[in-house]
């Protein structure tokens, strides 16, 4: 299947588990190893810098963040009080390219961030074009209603993908309209992640 082909799925096996935020894979890994000529091998122990690098990639790709994005979040996340790792997940979690993805309006935060630049996306009612704007409880995020995508969105979510709709969002009705009622946790998380070993990984900053 042309989905599975290129260098996400690449991405995706080295790291070793599904990243929907960056490719739609509908079923488990089929090959949940790095790719390699010689097929599936023995690995060898991590070392902690490796652990620590993994789990932060996995973050920078399920997001579509670059390294200069990323630790902007990263050094946000060090001024507040709370614990750095979980306020890191939240920030990236209440960027609008996510919750658009989230809300099942697209399949993946790449072709949400394409709706968002093209000025598909409105919030509270005013265009928004800025694919990290941080949204805050009470946001209603919706498609303008004049938009060519509309009709693909409306399909989106009347046939959506594995992830079920996050506890933080309230879709309010069927016509491409979602709300925030309450801040994400890591529990809203789609992917596995140790937030601690990102926070370890950019102590030094």
């Amino acid at each position: 299947m042309a989905l599975l082909k290129g260098p996400r799925l690449k991405i995706i096996r080295r790291l070793g588990i599904p990243l929907p935020g960056l490719m739609k894979i509908k079923e488990d890994l089929r090959k949940p190893y790095p790719p390699g000529q010689h097929g599936p091998t023995k690995r060898t122990k991590l070392s902690d810098y490796a652990l620590r690098l993994r789990e932060k990639q996995k973050i920078r790709f399920h997001y579509g963040l670059s390294e200069k994005q990323l630790k902007k979040y990263i050094k946000k996340a060090f001024k507040n009080k709370k614990n750095p790792g979980i306020i890191l997940l939240s920030l990236l979690e209440r960027r609008l390219d996510n919750i658009i993805f989230r809300a099942g309006f697209s399949p993946t935060i790449k072709s949400s961030r394409q709706l968002t630049g093209h000025g598909h996306i409105y919030v509270n009612n005013n265009k928004v074009d800025i694919p990290s704007f941080e949204l805050k409880i009470g946001d209603k995020i919706t498609v303008n209603r004049k938009s060519k995508m509309l009709k693909q969105v409306l399909q989106n979510i009347k046939n959506p993908l594995k992830l079920t709709l996050p506890e933080y969002l309230e879709n309010i009705d069927s016509n491409a309209l979602t709300r925030i009622i309450k801040i994400p946790t890591k529990s809203d998380i789609p992917i596995t992640i140790n937030e601690q070993l990102i926070i370890e990984f950019y102590s030094g900053l």
